[in-house]
C-alpha cells in the first residue's frame, strides 16, 4: 500500500505542479489514442487535474468529466489511505460496479466526440 500511496501522491503532485503550458505542448503518449485518434478512458486526466488544481473547473470538466472527482479521490488516498480503504461501502460489489459502469459510460460518450474536442489547444 505504501508504494500505491506514493504513486498516487506522485501523480497528484505532478499533475498539480506541472505548468499548464507544458501540458498543452507535450505530445500524447497514449498508445490507444495514437493508434485510433480517440481517447482511452484516462486520456485528459493529467490536464484535467491540472486545471482543477487551479480551480478552473469548467476546463477541468471539459478535458475529462471525471477529472475533478478523481483528483479529490487520488488526493484523499495519497493523504490518508486508511480513511479511504476502510470505508465498507467502497467494497460493495454494487458500488464498484456502478463506478466501473460510470467510467465506461463516460468513456463511450467521449469516444463518440469529434477528435478535435479532447481539450487540446488548436
Amino acid at each position: 500500500m505504501v508504494t500505491t500511496r506514493r504513486l498516487a501522491a506522485l501523480a497528484v503532485s505532478a499533475a498539480v505542479l506541472a505548468p499548464p503550458r507544458l501540458l498543452r505542448a507535450t505530445p500524447t503518449i497514449c498508445l490507444f489514442r495514437r493508434l485510433t485518434g480517440r481517447p482511452c478512458p484516462s486520456c485528459g486526466l493529467t490536464r484535467s487535474w491540472n486545471a482543477a488544481a487551479r480551480l478552473d473547473l469548467r476546463r477541468a470538466h471539459r478535458l475529462h468529466p471525471l477529472g475533478p472527482a478523481t483528483l479529490v479521490g487520488a488526493g484523499l488516498f495519497a493523504a490518508a489511505p486508511d480513511l479511504v480503504l476502510d470505508q465498507p461501502w467502497l467494497r460493495s460489489p454494487r458500488v464498484v460496479g456502478a463506478l466501473v459502469a460510470g467510467w465506461l459510460i463516460v468513456w463511450l460518450v467521449r469516444v463518440r466526440r469529434p477528435a478535435d474536442a479532447f481539450g487540446r489547444a488548436a
